[in-house]
């Protein structure tokens, strides 16, 4: 997901001359906006060759960056099509990640309400789920 945002920005010029990549928090929101919406942002294709690009042209040849990115309702994702992860406690930052992955708030309820339930354990030894993109949660696949 990352890597995909950090290409992003190299192919808009943002870090045409840095020397770390950085994801902020909201970037991939703002990218989005100024790109005119998600069919108009490069494929991960792209912004994957960008990086590598980059990355060839650094000293060692290694991408290096950090991020602070918040993924939330309304992110689309790139380079992922599922998630698996255990059962998160209520009101975590984590619940924010697995809304946007599945489509939204009323369908991660519905998981969640299963979950109860469905007697699924919480937390670090909890059970664990496969979740699926939501195809609406994706950005457009272009090649």
């Amino acid at each position: 997901r990352v890597r995909y945002w950090w290409g992003v920005k190299l192919l808009s010029g943002e870090e045409a001359h840095a020397t770390e990549l950085k994801v902020e928090q909201w970037d991939p929101y703002r990218l989005q906006h100024t790109a005119g919406g998600v069919q108009r942002l490069p494929t991960a294709k792209a912004a994957l060759l960008a990086v590598r690009k980059w990355a060839d042209e650094t000293a060692d040849g290694t991408a290096v960056g950090y991020t602070s990115l918040m993924i939330v309702p309304g992110y689309k994702f790139a380079l992922c099509d599922a998630l698996f992860t255990n059962t998160h406690q209520p009101r975590s930052t984590l619940l924010m990640l697995v809304a946007a992955l599945v489509g939204g708030h009323h369908r991660l309820m519905q998981i969640y309400q299963h979950a109860l339930h469905g007697g699924y354990r919480f937390l670090s030894y909890g059970d664990g789920n496969l979740l699926e993109c939501d195809p609406r949660s994706s950005l457009p696949q272009r090649r």
